[in-house]
């Protein structure tokens, strides 16, 4: 198991959890949190890309879990409607995307058009809800968070974007009732494996490190959160 899932084990609600897995990619997480859950749970895998949605249904047959798992082919917003991805691969790894404003910044070959639906309809009835969805994350839990009052656990990659302070995504939660608990690693631990701190209030990103600097100039940020009640 790797270090996320044992996090996640630790952290989640997930024995009998109904699961919605936005940003599923190929499935991966989606087909440990149909274990995870177990025969009482269920798993909701929201993916807009069509080779990826192809690897989970793949993954779904493998495991013979039609009957609890199923995939939402589409990107999750604020909204129903379109986006515009900018897809891109890095070496090893599968396909991924990120929802743009302005596609037309961006080379044509690597942009695709996708239908999107309104996070809180995606994850209607969920209990557990994992966003990983490359910055669009904050959009779609402003709409989301309001209305899915039966969430219990939220677990979501927060990343850099300007204007969207980290304390107001985090005060979002606790606001609610939430406990906000980052994931971190113990200095000199070898073993790569991930412990939770709980995140101050009024942490800012400034706080958190640089993951990548990129070309630009910019810099790459994330925060991998576990929200739990």
């Amino acid at each position: 198991m790797d270090a996320q899932s044992r996090w996640f084990l630790e952290t989640l609600p997930l024995k009998g959890a109904s699961v919605c897995d936005v940003g599923a990619n190929v499935g991966r997480l989606s087909a440990f949190f149909a274990e995870a859950s177990g025969a009482a749970g269920r798993v909701v895998s929201v993916e807009p890309l069509a080779d990826n949605v192809a690897a989970i249904r793949a993954r779904i047959a493998a495991a013979n879990a039609a009957e609890r798992w199923t995939v939402e082919a589409c990107a999750a917003s604020s909204r129903d409607g379109e986006l515009v991805l900018l897809t891109g691969q890095s070496e090893d790894t599968p396909l991924n995307s990120v929802a743009v404003s302005d596609p037309e910044r961006f080379p044509a070959p690597g942009r695709v058009r996708v239908p999107c639906r309104a996070l809180s309809s995606l994850a209607a009835g969920a209990t557990v809800v994992k966003v990983d969805i490359e910055g669009h994350e904050y959009e779609a839990l402003d709409e989301a968070l309001p209305k899915l009052t039966g969430v219990r656990a939220w677990a979501v990659e927060l990343h850099l974007v300007p204007g969207r302070p980290l304390s107001r995504a985090v005060g979002a939660f606790t606001a609610r009732g939430f406990t906000v608990l980052g994931a971190g690693r113990r200095r000199g631990d070898t073993s790569g494996a991930w412990v939770s701190a709980e995140v101050p209030r009024g942490m800012e990103w400034d706080a958190v490190p640089v993951a990548q600097r990129r070309a630009d100039g910019s810099v790459f940020k994330m925060l991998h959160i576990v929200a739990v009640r």
